[in-house]
């Protein structure tokens, strides 16, 4: 998302710094730079937006979001075991 952003951001820089010139020396037949420099766009924009659901889409599948779940709770569970047996050791060693 953060691409799509730049390359919508840095399109009319590059739109206002190609120079008139070239778009009067085109054929009239043919789209203008300007024109072309839209639809380039567009297509890296969309093409940029396919990658992205395909990647989500890929994500749901693997079920990635369960397994990090899985892991952050078997760790915090860890965490807690140790903090208990820490906490048990400190009060044998004062109350003996």
């Amino acid at each position: 998302m953060r691409v799509r952003l730049a390359v919508w951001l840095i399109l009319p820089i590059w739109m206002v710094s190609v120079p008139m010139a070239m778009a009067e020396d085109e054929p009239a037949k043919s789209p203008g730079v300007l024109e072309r420099i839209g639809n380039t766009a567009k297509k890296v924009g969309n093409k940029i937006e396919q990658g992205f659901t395909k990647a989500g889409t890929k994500l749901k599948e693997k079920k990635v979001g369960e397994k990090i779940e899985q892991k952050l709770k078997k760790a915090a569970n860890k965490t807690a075991e140790g903090f208990k047996k820490a906490g048990d050791k400190i009060d044998q060693k004062l109350n003996h």
